[in-house]
C-alpha cells in the first residue's frame, strides 16, 4: 500500500489520428486545446505532454494546454542538456504561475542513444542520467528561492543565479523514469513520481518494489506511475474484436509503407522482446502485446483489453502492487478518453483508494 490517492493521467498530442489509424498521424495544432478540454471534461487529473527528437516543443504546447483548461494538471516531458537548468527552472516556475500551480516536469533522459544524437547529444546513457541528477537538484534550488545561487558541478557551473518567479507551492512536481541502476538510484532520491512503462502486473510490481525500497533508504515514498493503452468496448468480446481490427489496420499500414522486416535497431527489438516476455509472465488475460510484437517494437504499445468493468479489475491489480498514477489512453482519442474518464476512472478511484 502506497498511501497515495489515485491520479488518472491522459496524453495530449497534436494528432487527431492515433498509431492505429489508417492514415499516419499529422501535426494538427487545433487539436491540442480540443483534446485537453476533452480530458478535463472526462474527469482526468493530469495530462502528459510528450517530447521526442522530432516532436513539437513540449513547454510551448503545455502553455497552450494550461490556457485551454482550468483544473487539468500537467506532466511536461523535458530533456536536460539542451537549455541551462537555471533557465528551465524559470520556465517551469512561470508555467506554474500562469496555470495556478498545475505544472509538473517529466525528466526524460532518452529512450536511445540514436534519438539523442538527432539533437547533437552524444553522451552515453549513464552520462545523461548523471547530468539529469545534477540538473534536477539545480531546478529545486532555484525554485526554493536560494539566492544568490552558485554552483560548480560535473555538468554545470554558474554564479549568482536566481529567479523573480517561483512555483505557486514552492516547487514543481518532478517525474522521473528509467530502469537502469543509475536511473533507480537517482530517481529514488529525487522523484516525486517515478514513472514506469507498461508490463505485466508481476513486472511492474517488481519495479515498484525496487524503487520504493531504494527510496526508503532516504526516508522517501514517491508516487508511482504506469502507462498502459486500453482497448475498451461494451463487452469483452467486442473489445477483443476491436483489438483485432486495430492490429489488422496497423499491419496493413506497415505493408503499404514498406515497413515489414525493416531493421529498427536494438532498442525497438528489446521492446518487442520485452512484450513477448510480458505475455509469458502475465497471469492477466486482459494483457495484449500484439501491436508491439507485430511491429517488432516500432509501436511501443502494450494494452489491456475488455469492457469497462473488466478493465477496472485489471487496473486494480496494478494498484495492489503500488501504482498511484494511471496513464491510460485509448486509440480513438476523444471518445476513448470520455469513456475511460467517466466509466473506468470513478470506479477505479472508489475501489483503488481503499487499497
Amino acid at each position: 500500500m502506497s498511501g497515495h490517492e489515485i491520479e488518472l493521467v491522459g496524453l495530449v498530442a497534436p494528432y487527431r489520428a492515433s498509431e492505429a489509424s489508417e492514415a499516419p498521424p499529422a501535426y494538427d495544432a487545433s487539436f491540442v486545446a480540443e483534446a485537453a478540454k476533452g480530458y478535463e471534461a472526462a474527469g482526468y487529473d493530469r495530462v502528459l505532454i510528450g517530447q521526442n527528437a522530432r516532436s513539437a516543443d513540449s513547454l510551448v504546447t503545455a502553455t497552450w494546454v494550461a490556457a485551454a483548461t482550468t483544473r487539468l494538471k500537467l506532466m511536461v516531458a523535458h530533456r536536460p542538456g539542451f537549455i541551462a537548468p537555471t533557465m528551465a527552472a524559470r520556465a517551469f516556475a512561470t508555467l506554474d504561475q500562469f496555470s495556478g500551480g498545475r505544472a509538473g516536469v517529466h525528466i526524460i533522459t532518452a529512450f536511445s542513444d540514436i534519438e539523442t544524437r538527432c539533437d547533437g547529444d552524444y553522451h552515453t546513457k549513464d552520462e545523461r542520467y548523471r547530468r539529469s541528477n545534477e540538473y534536477v537538484r539545480i531546478l529545486r534550488r532555484i525554485w526554493a528561492g536560494e539566492a544568490p545561487c552558485n554552483h560548480e558541478g560535473d555538468w554545470y557551473r554558474f554564479d549568482e543565479a536566481g529567479s523573480e518567479v517561483h512555483p505557486v507551492d514552492g516547487s514543481v512536481p518532478v517525474f522521473w523514469a528509467g530502469n537502469s541502476e543509475l536511473a533507480v538510484k537517482f530517481g529514488a532520491e529525487l522523484a516525486d513520481v517515478y514513472a514506469f512503462g507498461p508490463g505485466s502486473v508481476a513486472q511492474v510490481g517488481a519495479q515498484v518494489a525496487l524503487v520504493r525500497a531504494e527510496a526508503a533508504k532516504h526516508g522517501r515514498n514517491p508516487r508511482c506511475s504506469m502507462s498502459m493503452r486500453l482497448v475498451v468496448a461494451d463487452t469483452d468480446e467486442a473489445a477483443w474484436e476491436r483489438a483485432t481490427q486495430i492490429l489488422r489496420t496497423v499491419e496493413a499500414r506497415q505493408a503499404a509503407h514498406g515497413l515489414l522486416g525493416r531493421d529498427l535497431g536494438k532498442a525497438a527489438q528489446d521492446m518487442a522482446k520485452g512484450a513477448a516476455e510480458a505475455d509469458a509472465a502475465s497471469e492477466d488475460p486482459c494483457l495484449w502485446t500484439g501491436l508491439t510484437k507485430a511491429t517488432q517494437g516500432r509501436l511501443q504499445v502494450m494494452c489491456l483489453v475488455g469492457s469497462p468493468e473488466t478493465l477496472v479489475q485489471a487496473l486494480l491489480r496494478y494498484r495492489e502492487v503500488g501504482i498511484d498514477n494511471f496513464l491510460v489512453t485509448g486509440f480513438d482519442w476523444l471518445p476513448d478518453a470520455h469513456r475511460i474518464g467517466t466509466e473506468i476512472g470513478p470506479e477505479l478511484r472508489r475501489l483503488g483508494n481503499a487499497i
